[in-house]
């Protein structure tokens, strides 16, 4: 004759004692995993535009560049959440996107500049160009950008820093010297190149000289020329702080997260300020060297 176990109580039914054991089973194993253990014992973060800001002192175990301000006493780890994904990519494509982001550059930029070019000689005249666009309008245009955006560097200094690249960005990036340097170095930069254009602008725009003023003034004709140089140089020298912004979705400050719509204009942007730039630098030089030789 067969025993029967005594009835205990009642019982459950099959499906359900299936999903409490797998439950058990899951609750266990994750609460021995070490990021699960971290969200628990670590403070409270704050996600912003795919960052992680957490104090210092926590214990921090997050794959991917950690940047410190220690002017906040907070730690800025960039999550892998960028619009473009390319920070999920193996290093060596990021590289390739690093690389080949300048070369779509140099592509975009040079038939950019031949049609400035054309239009300068085939639309509009070069007396015309150059007494409407390179003696006053352009340089005071781009100075006033330039100065404002160098202005900023130092106003705003801790956003410029949230999108300098941290150390090992892209497999590359290993640059010498602090968040905080660049930023105030390449903002000095910006001011003093705004300053040069728009000196060189409005002196052209407002101030007639003598044939005398000229002749003692000769290197105050290659300020223009030799600030827009300069500036073309430095627009090139950021542009990974723009690619940055693009592969590992890093923004300033507290904004929110940047689609694609917004690198591909800024693209389009920096393409045209770079043809403005270099146009300006060639022609604005050939023209104080013609007036020079004149």
């Amino acid at each position: 004759m067969k025993m029967s176990a005594p009835n205990i109580g009642p019982q459950l039914p099959r499906c359900v004692q299936r999903y409490l054991a797998v439950l058990l089973l899951t609750c266990h194993v994750l609460s021995h995993h070490p990021i699960v253990a971290d969200a628990f014992t670590s403070p409270p973060s704050s996600s912003i535009c795919g960052r992680r800001t957490v104090s210092i002192s926590s214990t921090i175990n997050v794959g991917g560049p950690t940047r410190i301000n220690k002017m906040k006493g907070k730690a800025v780890i960039l999550t892998k959440a960028s619009p473009s994904g390319i920070d999920e990519w193996p290093q060596l494509y990021q590289t390739a996107v690093f690389f080949g982001t300048y070369a779509a550059l140099g592509i975009a930029t040079y038939p950019t500049t031949k049609l400035l070019e054309q239009l300068s000689q085939s639309v509009i005249g070069l007396e015309r160009w150059r007494i409407i666009v390179i003696d006053s309008t352009l340089p005071i245009l781009l100075g006033l950008f330039y100065l404002a955006g160098g202005i900023g560097h130092f106003a705003i200094a801790e956003a410029f820093q949230d999108i300098y690249p941290p150390p090992g960005t892209w497999g590359i990036w290993y640059l010498p010297g602090t968040p905080a340097f660049h930023v105030a170095w390449t903002g000095a930069v910006e001011i003093l190149g705004g300053m040069g254009l728009l000196f060189g602008g409005l002196r052209d725009a407002f101030i007639v000289g003598s044939d005398d003023d000229e002749n003692e003034n000769i290197l105050i004709n290659f300020i223009k020329p030799a600030s827009a140089s300069v500036l073309f140089v430095l627009t090139i020298l950021i542009t990974p702080a723009n690619i940055y912004m693009f592969t590992h979705g890093a923004v300033m400050g507290d904004m929110s997260s940047l689609d694609m719509s917004f690198h591909a204009v800024r693209f389009a942007v920096q393409v045209a300020f770079l043809s403005l730039l270099l146009t300006l630098a060639r022609d604005s030089f050939f023209f104080a060297w013609g007036d020079e030789l004149d």
